[in-house]
């Protein structure tokens, strides 16, 4: 298993510097096939139908790790560090499939018509809605939420709308709050960025990034799995509502070719 991770990625990488190289796996049976591993393993986060979710957006071909067929073969055989986009242990020709079939779900797709006026949207995010103190777009804005400068890429309409009206009904486990005490009687309370067997990184309330070594705690636990944005369902009338997910779904980050 080892070495055909590592073959892999050594060949990705080849074939990710050549626009030549193309799928071998585009008949119908393909797709097909790479339907059934799509609709198993990829579907929770992308949507049945590629419109997004917790993952992007995939039915308008717009893709920022590359939209090449290869850098297609890349994205899913290897995953995305640092996302919850992991790699797959299929054969090449089964992520070939899965290529095929995303393809497919871009062919005629797009951007959405949505109703909604995005300058209203961005007077509410700045404004009424409170967003920027916590969420940053282009530079512009707090720390303490996502940053949210290319959220269209990877958020469907909808799924926008769900995350403002009850953002707690979805939450990433990195948005977690917990509690750490240390063996030397420091605390530490904020959002759960990153964990792993040794450590633990913080961004405690005083919206400082803290990582600490789990040898050195006396105590850590989850003390709420509910989103510290408040859920936004009765606070802004449905048409600024409307205009909010207008101005976030056209916050795009720029697509990459290969």
């Amino acid at each position: 298993m080892c070495f055909l991770l590592i073959w892999r990625l050594l060949a990705a990488a080849a074939w990710s510097q050549s626009a030549e190289v193309r799928n071998p796996r585009t008949a119908p049976e393909d797709v097909a096939a790479g339907g059934r591993i799509y609709r198993s393993h990829c579907a929770e986060c992308h949507g049945l139908k590629g419109e997004g979710g917790r993952g992007p957006d995939l039915t308008g071909a717009e893709y920022r790790h590359g939209g090449s067929d290869a850098a297609l073969f890349k994205t899913i055989g290897n995953g995305v560090p640092g996302t919850q986009m992991p790699g797959v242990y299929y054969e090449d020709h089964q992520i070939w499939q899965i290529v095929a079939f995303v393809r497919s779900l871009a062919s005629g797709g797009g951007r959405l018509k949505i109703a909604g006026d995005p300058s209203a949207g961005e007077k509410i995010f700045h404004g009424k809605g409170g967003c920027a103190g916590c969420h940053m777009v282009r530079g512009r804005g707090g720390r303490f939420g996502p940053d949210l400068s290319a959220i269209g890429s990877s958020r469907s309409p909808s799924n926008l709308r769900a995350s403002i009206l009850n953002p707690s009904d979805d939450l990433p486990m990195r948005w977690w709050i917990v509690e750490a005490t240390a063996k030397s009687g420091a605390s530490y309370r904020g959002l759960r960025l990153n964990e792993d067997t040794y450590t633990i990184q913080l961004l405690d309330f005083r919206k400082d990034l803290v990582s600490l070594r789990k040898t050195d705690l006396a105590r850590l636990h989850v003390e709420s799995k509910t989103s510290f944005m408040p859920a936004y369902e009765g606070k802004l009338a449905p048409g600024e509502i409307s205009d909010l997910v207008a101005y976030l779904y056209g916050l795009r980050g720029k697509a990459r070719e290969e």
